[in-house]
């Protein structure tokens, strides 16, 4: 492999617009992202928004066999 060719790593912190904050390493310096593990709706648990249905398919789906299935 070539020598000096990878770009130099630095600990930087990312930025989310919920207001959280993470330590990453990066070749970048200012990040700023969207979406994080903290207010994303599949990491935070909330069921009502896990799933997107514009159809109904999931509401026959729990009329038929219940929500326990």
């Amino acid at each position: 492999m070539k020598k000096n060719i990878h770009p130099e790593l630095k600990e930087v912190t990312v930025k989310c617009a919920c207001g959280a904050e993470h330590k990453f390493l990066s070749s970048e310096t200012n990040i700023k992202i969207d979406l994080c593990s903290q207010c994303h709706p599949f990491y935070k648990g909330d069921g009502s928004s896990l799933l997107l249905d514009s159809e109904g398919r999931v509401q026959k789906f729990r009329n038929k066999y219940g929500d326990k299935y």
